[in-house]
């Protein structure tokens, strides 16, 4: 897997935004995030591009821990 996040969990001062946020990417697929205005999307691109930092989780880049 190019992209693996297991349990991720986020959010912003003591308001959690992502819950136990799971998903895996190979090599060549693409991923779509839908949603309405305030559901997360923006939150999970910040967690992880390490923007926001992980309360639970792990975010794996290439095997190697980006959490």
């Amino acid at each position: 897997m190019m992209l693996e996040v297991r349990g991720l969990d986020s959010g912003y001062g003591r308001i959690p935004i992502l819950n136990a946020i799971s998903l895996d990417v190979a090599q060549g697929e693409f991923l779509g995030v839908w949603g309405h205005n305030g559901m997360g999307k923006s939150t999970l691109m910040r967690a992880l591009m390490g923007y926001l930092p992980a309360r639970g989780g792990r975010v794996v880049f290439e095997g190697t821990d980006i959490t």
